[in-house]
């Protein structure tokens, strides 16, 4: 699939992902790869450059029983270059990302697109549990220039990432700082071997996450893309940034995005209804659903938190 080198697309891309491997029961952590892809894509959108129009291309595909995912943009690799975890903490704009796919993935590689540019890929091993299987495919890819319609497993995380409770980052200098981690965050910060004068940022940094989806609507975004396309209004997260310089920050919050900018064209009577009733579905979503859960994620905070 292509997607246009706007921050949305990040969230577009975990959708389609979604959508694509459902059927088909990877026996790796979906929920991992599409961290890896939001981290790539995230990248991709950020350093991608060209004078002309570009888009990012993402393409998955079977390799007997693994699964190879790769994220393409103009413009030359971003100083990656295959680094080693202590290079790649020396660029922390995108270093934590290509971190945690090097934590994640079983194996990844940055490499020139046969697209022009960069490809970053990642591989998780034995995603089909079936043995001797032929390679297929991309089971997702459009021609250029045009929007695609279209656990590692979690017992080889190493610890603590099996037993939410505690992150740790400890410097290579020996001082380690330690903090609660939720169950329902879907990132572990922990760190070792971390340069001293990197711990102020990489604190700074932490944010404890859990994602959730919002409606598909047919949107126009004239500054964006062309014509109506299905895109997601009112997805979100549950975010806590322990180390934020805004207290309200510090504990967990809900932000929404509401899609600004965009609208909803042409609405015949039917249409509005339809619109109106996923709307409804999706306030009723967050007030029984997100709302507890937000609840309860600050009392399970405050808890761990007495002072």
């Amino acid at each position: 699939m292509t997607l246009y080198p706007v921050p949305e697309s990040v969230g577009r891309a975990r959708r389609w992902f979604r959508h694509f491997v459902e059927p088909h029961g990877l026996a790796c952590s979906v929920d991992d790869c599409v961290l890896m892809i939001s981290e790539l894509v995230t990248n991709a959108v950020l350093y991608g450059e060209s004078e002309d129009a570009w888009r990012v291309r993402i393409e998955w595909w079977r390799e007997r029983t693994d699964l190879r995912v790769e994220v393409h943009n103009p413009g030359s690799p971003f100083k990656v270059q295959l680094l080693k975890r202590p290079a790649i903490l020396e660029d922390s704009e995108h270093g934590r990302g290509l971190w945690l796919v090097d934590a994640l993935s079983d194996s990844w590689q940055v490499r020139p697109s046969q697209y022009g540019g960069t490809a970053v890929s990642f591989t998780m091993a034995d995603a089909w549990p079936s043995e001797g299987a032929a390679v297929t495919e991309p089971r997702s890819s459009a021609s250029p220039g045009a929007v695609g319609e279209s656990d590692t497993c979690a017992a080889r995380r190493p610890a603590p990432w099996t037993a939410p409770g505690t992150w740790t980052i400890a410097t290579e200098g020996g001082a380690v700082v330690s903090g609660y981690l939720p169950e329902w965050a879907e990132d572990d910060p922990t760190e070792v071997g971390v340069p001293p004068d990197l711990l102020p940022s990489l604190l700074a940094q932490i944010n404890h996450r859990s994602l959730f989806e919002g409606p598909m609507l047919p949107l126009a975004a004239p500054d964006v893309w062309d014509g109506v396309e299905e895109d997601a209004v009112f997805e979100g997260s549950i975010d806590c940034d322990p180390y934020d310089e805004d207290p309200r920050l510090r504990m967990p919050v809900v932000n929404l995005h509401v899609a600004v900018g965009r609208w909803i064209p042409a609405l015949d009577p039917q249409g509005l209804a339809e619109v109106t009733a996923k709307l409804r579905a999706h306030a009723d979503f967050l007030d029984t659903k997100v709302r507890p859960a937000l609840v309860a994620a600050r009392e399970d905070w405050a808890a761990h938190h007495p002072d």
